[in-house]
């Protein structure tokens, strides 16, 4: 099984007539997977965690540029873990 992401005009009636046929022959649309949604306490207390807590919960650009890098290496790392 693969998976087919369209990227079409939905008012082209060649496209949606393409898009019904794909449907109408044992295909069927998924859902997106939505990995990399997280809840905003999780972030706030992984941010707390990392630089400590502060009294109105404000961390610079920076702050957060480094955050994201960290949780994003750790992503691709994981990929490669044996």
């Amino acid at each position: 099984m693969a998976t087919l992401t369209l990227n079409y005009n939905a008012r082209n009636s060649l496209a949606n007539q393409m898009a019904n046929t794909t449907l109408c022959t044992c295909a069927k649309v998924v859902a997106p997977k939505r990995e990399h949604v997280t809840d905003n306490k999780e972030v706030l207390k992984a941010y707390q965690k990392m630089f400590g807590k502060r009294n109105d919960n404000k961390y610079s650009d920076n702050e957060i540029f480094v955050f994201n890098s960290q949780r994003n290496l750790s992503q691709i790392l994981e990929r490669y873990e044996d």
